[in-house]
């Protein structure tokens, strides 16, 4: 009797521990959104770098990857959103993702024309983009 309750209890904890882990695995838009994140970070720090110029066009690549691969996904906070509105919210988010991309074309052909202060004009364009696309459609983000 007592290995049958026991066996229950472990076998009870062992779902609930599973649920809780299935709650926290990241959506493929986020993984999509962490990869870009990424090597952004890497280019910010390194744009300006005539050196490192092929290196920071394969992270662009790799970026623009990211960027079309989320275009195709939705957004979490999507299944929030009134069923009138969804039409208008992917659009939106849609939309987001096409403008992103272009800053991505122009950061690219800065990157290989070498002009710095278009690459920096562009950097900083990503950021606010990145900063309205989290707030429009990840307001829960820490």
């Amino acid at each position: 009797m007592k290995i049958k309750l026991l066996s229950t209890l472990l076998l009870t904890l062992a779902l609930g521990c599973f649920a809780a882990f299935a709650e926290n695995e990241p959506t493929p838009l986020e993984k999509e959104m962490k990869a870009m994140n990424k090597s952004l970070r890497t280019l910010k720090k390194q744009a300006e770098d005539a050196a490192k110029k092929d290196e920071n066009l394969a992270l662009i690549a790799t970026i623009k990857k990211s960027v079309e691969a989320s275009a195709k996904l939705e957004p979490a906070e999507t299944k929030k959103v009134p069923a009138a509105e969804k039409a208008a919210y992917l659009d939106k988010y849609k939309a987001q993702m096409t403008d992103l991309a272009k800053t991505y074309d122009e950061l690219e052909a800065a990157i290989k024309d070498g002009k710095a202060e278009d690459v920096k004009k562009a950097l900083v364009k990503l950021s606010d983009q990145k900063e309205k696309g989290h707030k429009d459609f990840a307001p829960d983000e820490k």
